[in-house]
Parts: structure tokens; sequence; C-alpha cells
């Protein structure tokens, strides 16, 4: 994992992006593949704490943005948030993928000569 920490209007703390970085890690399990978080740490209009978080892989791009009193709590509430994505990301890639079309799949269509018997699957029209 990549991590760019970037602070508006604000001062760099390195607490901050140690505790953000291992909260962020521990949402991060579920992605498949090497990934780039951007964390942008603000204050918005009403001196509360903001922080925007983007991620980039090669499943997708993953936004989150969470405000709070504490900038811990802002990291906190975004990593749920996140974590959330991925999960529902995650069911998806796994729900794509069909027994049937498998190499296990296709061994339980074997005949007794050794050829597929096609006449099993749905989605193939019978003649």
């Amino acid at each position: 994992m990549n991590w760019k920490h970037t602070f508006k209007q604000v001062d760099s703390s390195e607490a901050l992006k140690t505790y953000s970085e291992d909260i962020l890690e521990k949402a991060g399990q579920l992605l498949l593949k090497n990934s780039q978080w951007q964390i942008f740490y603000s204050k918005g209009k009403h001196h509360d704490c903001c922080v925007d978080i983007v991620v980039s892989n090669g499943t997708g791009l993953f936004k989150a943005t969470s405000h709070s009193d504490s900038f811990y709590l802002a990291v906190d509430e975004a990593a749920e948030k996140l974590s959330k994505q991925f999960l529902k990301k995650k069911e998806k890639l796994q729900a794509r993928k069909d027994f049937g079309r498998s190499k296990q799949g296709r061994l339980d269509r074997v005949n007794e000569r050794l050829e597929y018997d096609n006449s099993l699957l749905p989605w193939k029209k019978q003649a």
C-alpha cells in the first residue's frame, strides 16, 4: 500500500499519520491488489475536522468522507465506510464466479466415454 497524506490548513502530525495507516490497513485487508491511498486532512467551516480518503487499485476507485470533532474519530468513520465498500466489491467479484464453468465443474459433466455432456448446462440451448 502506498500512502500519501495531505494536510490542508492543519499542522502535520506523525501520530495521526501512523494511527490512520494502522486503522486503514485493517480495512484494506479485503483488497486484492496493491493500492494507492490518498488521505486529506482539513478543517471545515465550523472548525470541525474533515477527512477525505481516496483509494484506487486494479478493481476500482473508492472514496469516503467524514466530519467529526476529532481527526481520530473522523478516520475511524471513514475506515468503516471504506470497509463496507470493499466488502461489497469483494462480494460482487465472488458472485460472478460460476462453479459450472470452472475446471472442477467441467469435470462433473464428463460422461463414460470422456466427452462433455452439455445438456446439463442451463445457459446452453438443447437441440
